[in-house]
């Protein structure tokens, strides 16, 4: 791969990182008059163990195929901040480009062999740092999640030489990219993502930009724990007795 097309995807990851959780620590740096420091914490409502994803894709950097993955994935999440991608399976419409037909009727040439990728499959580990909520036009409250996510799997190719012959090939591949949920109720989200797919070919690695759109059903197998603040039991605690003695 041309250091180019490498600095270009890295730039991409890092950009959108930027964009999807901003700069952290800002909101913690401050201080009021006392010099205490001030935190902004907000509980996770829509926390929940399980996650089936229907997926919609597009990869666009291909140069022969318009190239839409669709599937299904299971995520399960161990906590507010860490969760595992079981697995991920997508199958991948291929529509012709423009490209092979110009290339033949302008100018006589046809590519010796292209591949177009007809499945994938990875697993991938969650680190999910950022949760918040944002206002639409004053009126509702969304809130979202933002994550990254780094992991492994395998991508299928469907190989077509110019002679009319065809091969398959299987190549190990490596996923990476950042992600923003956004949850549409208690039980449903829509995940964004952009990932950067690097997969280990035969004849040379090659590197896939994936952008998708997931909608996610998720739930409890049974209720979750919620974690107890001590100091807002204590606090309970002393209420609750205030209001049975001035009974």
């Amino acid at each position: 791969m041309k250091f180019k097309e490498i600095f270009k995807i890295t730039g991409i990851v890092c950009f959108s990182i930027v964009i999807l959780f901003g700069r952290p620590g800002i909101a913690s740096s401050e201080e009021n008059d006392g010099n205490e420091h001030v935190y902004a914490i907000q509980s996770r409502i829509f926390d929940r163990h399980h996650e089936l994803g229907l997926i919609l894709g597009y990869i666009p950097d291909d140069d022969f195929y318009k190239a839409y993955p669709v599937g299904l994935s299971y995520i399960f999440h161990f906590n507010e901040n860490f969760a595992w991608e079981v697995i991920r399976g997508q199958l991948v419409i291929n529509n012709e480009r423009d490209l092979k037909t110009n290339l033949e009727n302008n100018f006589g040439v046809t590519p010796e062999s292209f591949d177009n990728i007809k499945y994938l499959a990875h697993t991938h580990f969650i680190f999910k740092p950022t949760y918040g909520k944002d206002a639409v036009l004053n009126r509702r409250i969304i809130n979202h999640e933002g994550y990254l996510f780094l992991g492994g799997g395998i991508v299928g190719y469907e190989r077509k030489f110019s002679n009319g012959n065809l091969t398959t090939e299987s190549a190990p591949s490596i996923s990476l990219g950042v992600g923003r949920k956004y949850f549409l109720s208690k039980s449903l989200s829509m995940n964004l993502e952009l990932r950067d797919l690097f997969n280990l070919k035969e004849e040379g690695s090659e590197n896939n930009i994936l952008l998708s759109l997931t909608i996610a059903f998720r739930f409890d197998l049974s209720p979750r724990k919620t974690a107890m603040d001590s100091t807002i039991e204590r606090l309970n605690y002393y209420l609750k007795n205030e209001d049975d003695n001035e009974k």
